[in-house]
């Protein structure tokens, strides 16, 4: 299995032209970013009808996309709220008018996700070939600079002219490892539920083209989520949302493509979540770095018992959120370390880093379905990959990690294969 952050485009930096923000979760939400093309695709034209029918089979977000992008590039900006108010609402005449007028870039950005298409394709195609399922990562919200929420706004708590009072997030809680967040998404008009699931509809759609699987991201936020007041952090407060109803909506709709699920379930209040996810018979994740709060000063054994981990979770040491597995070790005392490894049933090691090795194997060796090593625990590094809560709008840290050797000098998989 080869699981892949987000791969759209993502929004652009406030205030620039060019600069895309780095973080994967502040995706366009579909389609393919054309940072991804490769140069022996970009001059690829398609064959007699072959645009067409691409065309057709995605025609419930392609051209609604490509007028978006090319209107981005039109105004300098996708912050679509500073558009002109006809066009920003979307009024019928002024979409025929745009769409006329930019006509020639509408095309072009139609071609591209044609061109990414095939490309990522090819990708697929020899994945299956090796018998390698890719794995993709369904972000639960979109950014207010997207595509879809441009044309879907009904489906968004969005005030006049595009302003947001709310926002997404997590508000501050004692059992939470990373405090309040702010995310900056605008939040789902659950009032409109035909509107918020047809956004899903469209994602899953285009998600049954690249994936075999997918991970949901924050799944709690079908049954409860944060709402982050956007100039008042004393109003944050969690709300309701719609429940197991849109939840296993979502899954019937991934299902009926042939994709399998699984949902992250990490964090607290989380028991209506997980009923679902049993009663569907969808994965649920468990995440080694969880094994021991440091903050609490104990052990947490729904991560710690590795040898008790059911036959139906994802186990991963750590996740693009968190510390890797020996950054989060060296964090630890020695006498902590000693602690978490005794309870996990490994030999204990002085040498963070065969530790870490141990813990990986550990994982391996338990009853849960698949285990996913990322690449900094797979190579041994402290790098982080991000760090929630602490996201700039401009020139972000985040989302920046690159492997510290070159792929053809990664180390075999010895150790780390059942």
């Amino acid at each position: 299995m080869w699981q892949l952050l987000p791969l759209a485009e993502t929004h652009l930096e406030r205030g620039s032209r060019k600069q895309f923000v780095p973080s994967p979760y502040k995706g366009y939400g579909v389609g393919l970013s054309p940072r991804w093309l490769p140069r022996e695709h970009s001059q690829m034209t398609p064959k007699a009808g072959e645009l067409a029918a691409f065309v057709k089979e995605n025609g419930d977000w392609l051209l609604d996309y490509a007028l978006f992008c090319a209107l981005r590039d039109e105004f300098n900006t996708d912050n679509w709220t500073v558009w002109p108010a006809p066009i920003r609402r979307r009024r019928p005449q002024a979409v025929t008018e745009w769409q006329e007028r930019l006509s020639e870039a509408v095309d072009h950005h139609v071609l591209v996700q044609w061109q990414l298409s095939v490309a990522y394709g090819s990708v697929r195609e020899e994945a299956g070939r090796r018998k390698i399922s890719m794995v993709g990562d369904l972000p639960y919200y979109v950014p207010l600079q997207s595509p879809l929420v441009w044309s879907n706004q009904e489906a968004f708590r969005i005030g006049r002219g595009g302003r947001l009072t709310w926002q997404s997030g997590i508000p501050k809680h004692a059992s939470g490892h990373f405090g309040r967040q702010t995310w900056g998404h605008p939040l789902y008009n659950w009032k409109n539920y035909a509107a918020v699931m047809r956004t899903w509809k469209i994602r899953l759609d285009n998600f049954a083209r690249m994936y075999d699987l997918i991970r949901i991201d924050h799944p709690k936020g079908f049954f409860r989520y944060g709402a982050m007041h956007v100039t008042d952090s004393s109003k944050d407060k969690l709300s309701g949302g719609p429940g197991s109803k849109a939840l296993l909506e979502v899954v019937r709709r991934a299902r009926s493509h042939g994709m399998e699920v699984m949902a992250e379930d990490a964090g607290y209040r989380l028991g209506d979540l997980r009923k679902v996810l049993d009663t569907g018979k969808v994965a649920g994740v468990r995440i080694l770095r969880f094994a021991y709060n440091e903050k609490q000063k104990r052990i947490v054994p729904r991560y710690a018992d590795v040898n008790k981990y059911p036959g139906h979770v994802v186990a991963y040491p750590s996740t693009h959120d968190t510390e890797s597995l020996v950054g989060y070790l060296k964090k630890l005392s020695a006498a902590e370390r000693r602690l978490v490894s005794q309870r996990i049933g490994v030999e204990y090691s002085t040498d963070v880093k065969e530790l870490a090795k141990r813990f990986i194997q550990s994982l391996l060796a338990s009853k849960s379905h698949c285990v996913i090593v990322p690449l900094r625990d797979w190579l041994g590094s402290s790098a982080r990959i991000n760090v929630p809560g602490t996201e700039k709008p401009i020139g972000d840290r985040n989302w920046r990690y690159k492997t510290e050797i070159p792929i053809e000098e990664f180390p075999d998989l010895k150790g780390y294969c059942r």
